[in-house]
């Protein structure tokens, strides 16, 4: 309530709307709880008279058990042109404030909060509060650069709630300014900083960050997104998001993809009769028929085949004859990798892979390595036979050689292996 106004001197306007409720509901899945406002800082500071006597009668409309918020609302202008001092424009914004409440108008809402920042009379313990209320509001309207300046300034006055995700509404702002490069920077500049501190970056940043990156076809942001997802969030929904990612983004020779595919496999992330069909055909049922028997066997247990399936019969037909031959007669196809050329010891070390005899299997790679053999592709593998082994660390090493086309398979293995660490 207002107190009794001596017309010859100006007096401050004591406990005027001290303790409106602020709730306000949110659209695009945004929601706050309720705040109370106060104006306790105003309540030590004189009010101009002009102001005071442009104040009493809209103050007046608002009370009682029939307001009238709409002509309080008209009165408006007539407030604000009699503001003078930084307490009539915080006692003038928190009435606006409570105008815009009881009318549900977010625009006045806004406006009435605006006016108590400027005023510098909010207590700071709420600074951050109202400016997160101030983005929000901003950003619903879709004024996205007056958003980004108010949810920088929550942050930067300490504002912190579970339900206030500040990083993702200002990504979010820059996304729908079609900026897509500016909201992924701002997504990395807070998994950085989160990392600095020692603490876990939001899944939920990493997984619209993915989602943006992929529609964009930013293969490499979404390369580095997905490294950053399954580095923190390291689970079986999030390994199929990003190897399929990454798979789809990238144009992958069949000798690349492979090896995709088999981290697909190791993270359970296999989930398409597709990618299992492409797998085969990228290992070859004649040459690496051990390794397509797991697959076939990995596929019947995921559904994605059965026995009466014409392409499941036809294959297991193929390395049912084969795998055995291989498994009699490796000794000979390791003794023809020693003595033979680079291309031989790399085809004894798949074999020897394929026999999950992973050991041997890193000693031919690094052979076929010694004779020639592409350093991308020997490293690569080497490094897989690594993290099959446990050999994590040495695994990183390794994949930190690889570059060319081969790099975002060996990044997303290295990711892998940092991740069993």
């Amino acid at each position: 309530m207002l107190r009794a106004f001596r017309t010859t001197r100006n007096k401050s306007i004591r406990g005027t709307v001290a303790g409106f409720a602020l709730a306000i509901a949110l659209a695009g899945g945004v929601s706050m709880g309720s705040a109370a406002v106060t104006s306790e800082a105003a309540q030590a500071q004189d009010n101009s008279r002009g102001f005071v006597e442009a104040y009493q009668p809209v103050a007046a409309m608002v009370q009682g058990e029939t307001p009238d918020v709409a002509g309080a609302r008209a009165a408006i202008p007539t407030l604000i042109a009699a503001i003078e001092t930084p307490a009539d424009r915080n006692v003038a914004g928190n009435l606006i404030l409570n105008i815009g409440n009881q009318l549900s108008e977010p625009a006045l809402q806004r406006q009435g909060l605006e006016l108590m920042l400027e005023s510098g009379l909010v207590a700071p313990e709420q600074v951050g509060q109202f400016n997160w209320f101030v983005g929000s509001l901003a950003f619903n309207a879709g004024d996205y650069a007056a958003a980004r300046t108010a949810l920088q300034a929550a942050v930067a006055a300490g504002y912190s709630d579970p339900e206030a995700d500040a990083t993702a509404l200002v990504a979010e702002s820059y996304a729908r300014e079609d900026n897509y490069e500016a909201a992924y920077n701002t997504v990395m500049e807070a998994v950085a900083a989160a990392e600095a501190a020692g603490t876990t970056p939001r899944e939920g940043w990493l997984l619209s960050t993915l989602q943006r990156t992929y529609n964009n076809d930013m293969r490499e942001e979404a390369l580095t997104t997905s490294e950053a997802l399954v580095r923190h969030h390291a689970n079986q929904t999030n390994w199929v998001n990003t190897l399929q990612v990454v798979n789809a983004l990238y144009e992958l020779d069949p000798e690349v993809r492979v090896d995709l595919y088999r981290l697909m496999r190791s993270t359970d992330a296999l989930t398409q009769r597709q990618e299992f069909v492409r797998y085969i055909e990228d290992l070859d049922p004649r040459v690496m028929s051990n390794e397509v028997q797991d697959v076939l066997a990995l596929g019947m247990t995921a559904g994605v085949f059965d026995s009466a399936d014409p392409y499941y019969t036809e294959v297991k037909g193929i390395v049912d004859t084969r795998a055995p031959q291989d498994r009699s007669g490796i000794e000979g196809i390791v003794s023809d990798g020693e003595s033979g050329d680079s291309l031989d010891a790399m085809s004894a070390g798949d074999v020897l892979y394929s026999l999950d005899d992973f050991a041997r299997a890193e000693g031919m790679y690094r052979m076929a390595l010694e004779k020639g053999a592409d350093a991308n592709t020997a490293n690569t593998r080497i490094g897989i036979a690594q993290v099959e082994q446990g050999n994590y660390a040495a695994a990183l090493e390794t994949f930190g050689m690889v570059d060319g086309n081969r790099a975002p398979v060996a990044r997303m293995w290295a990711a892998y292996a940092a991740s069993m660490m």
